[in-house]
């Protein structure tokens, strides 16, 4: 049987932090009654979102030629909307506008609620960081902060991130034990910088603090530290490691 409100195919690329947005889309979507399906083939889908990259230029040529193939089906009419999401949207959308008119929509990286509301369904705010899980069963990521203050000459990353911003200790423990009631064993933390963890919010790195309080969370066996900065990287990680 048809969903009444329709199917949404939502395609991620770039890295593990833009699969954990899609996470939390993917669970508004199926919240409103929608069938959410991810990276998916389906060519049933009445819509498709795409999450994209603008990092490197393999990443952007990646996200641009993915944008095209669906921007096809969509003047085809086989589609009924293309949205676009995403860094790369985040940073070009206007010049993607100009260049690709058949997308219904681009959005910046953090246009959740317009994603939503453009859809005309609810956002449930309460559920902001719960996510249908699209890894393996066992393991998942931890999402710890937004944005990053560093301004490395290599790297565009701030430019659509914005300054770094930390979650709270207690939202990521109750998010860490969410997970584990879901079977998770393994948590695999990122940040655009692991190590600047909590000195927006008091001055100084909680990163090892917040290690402590997530080892604690029962069924949590092994925890892994992603995109760690050497520059400053706070010493007492290594004592919470031993």
């Amino acid at each position: 049987m048809t969903n009444p409100r329709g199917k949404i195919n939502l395609i991620t690329l770039g890295c593990s932090k833009n699969l954990v947005d899609s996470e939390r889309l993917l669970n508004q979507f199926s919240l409103n009654g929608f069938e959410a399906i991810h990276d998916s083939s389906d060519a049933s889908a009445d819509i498709v979102i795409i999450n994209t990259c603008g990092f490197i230029d393999a990443a952007k040529e990646e996200s641009i030629d993915t944008i095209l193939q669906y921007a096809a089906a969509r003047k085809r009419g086989t589609l009924k909307k293309l949205l676009v999401m995403g860094c790369l949207s985040e940073r070009y959308s206007r010049e993607l506008a100009q260049e690709i008119p058949e997308v219904d929509k681009f959005y910046g990286k953090f246009d959740f609620r317009s994603i939503i509301a453009d859809l005309n369904a609810s956002f449930f705010e309460h559920k902001f960081y719960s996510r249908l899980q699209t890894t393996p069963s066992h393991f998942a990521y931890l999402k710890i902060s937004e944005g990053c203050n560093r301004t490395c000459s290599f790297c565009a990353i701030p430019q659509f991130t914005g300054k770094y911003r930390s979650r709270q200790p207690e939202s990521l423990i109750d998010e860490a034990h969410a997970l584990a009631d879901t079977g998770v064993k393994e948590l695999l933390l990122i940040a655009q910088d692991l190590t600047y963890y909590g000195i927006d919010l008091c001055g100084k790195s909680r990163l090892a603090d917040l290690l402590c309080r997530l080892a604690d969370v029962d069924g949590i066996d092994r925890i892994r530290l992603h995109y760690t900065f050497p520059a400053g990287f706070p010493l007492d990680v290594l004592d919470v490691i031993n």
